[in-house]
């Protein structure tokens, strides 16, 4: 009897202890990724039109090259 209250006030602090870690990491989550946000536009914003318009052209070439990539090993796996 003794070892199964001492186990579930161990499985207590445990799922308490959790909530707390979790509860911090959403805290903290929710208020430092608007910064973050603010930080990488105002970067973003500092770039002139030729580092946005090649910033833009390398995000489409990997998606691009990402695609290309996966339908290969698509059509491999088929043959």
């Amino acid at each position: 009897m003794k070892k199964s209250v001492s186990r579930a006030w161990n499985s207590f602090q445990q799922l308490v202890r959790f909530f707390v870690w979790y509860g911090a990491a959403l805290a903290a989550l929710f208020y430092l990724l608007p910064i973050i946000g603010l930080l990488v536009e105002h970067q973003y914003e500092t770039l002139s039109s030729v580092a946005k318009f090649f910033s833009i052209i390398g995000f489409f070439l990997v998606l691009g090259a990402w695609q290309i990539v996966n339908t290969r090993d698509r059509w491999r796996a088929v043959t």
